[in-house]
């Protein structure tokens, strides 16, 4: 699930990952804005639960992907606007996709 919205110099995606792998489901959900009229950074906005937070994970992601599109980490500014969490399937390599395919989708739209 992708969905984006876009203004000037920035737009808003959110992409949801949920795949069968094995005898269990891998989930991660991120909503990321990017700001292309400002230099490089990853700001967390999003709630975790007190168990577990792949913020870490989230912001490799971006930052491989970005090197990847761009060659270069000097811009956007990335924001981790929400996440979406579930109890059971939630987990690190979800979010990981979730992430990368968000980045690659702003660059898409």
């Amino acid at each position: 699930m992708a969905g984006a919205r876009n203004n000037t110099g920035q737009i808003e995606v959110t992409f949801g990952y949920r795949r069968h792998v094995g005898g269990r489901f891998v989930h991660g959900c991120v909503t990321l804005q990017f700001d292309a009229l400002r230099p490089y950074d990853f700001i967390s906005e999003a709630r975790w639960p007190a168990s577990d937070n792949y913020e870490a994970a989230i912001r490799e992601a971006v930052e491989e992907t970005l090197r990847e599109f761009q060659g270069h980490l000097k811009s956007p500014r990335v924001r981790l606007i929400r996440i979406e969490w579930d109890d059971i399937d939630s987990d690190e390599g979800g979010f990981r996709k979730a992430a990368a395919a968000a980045t690659r989708a702003a660059f898409e739209t």
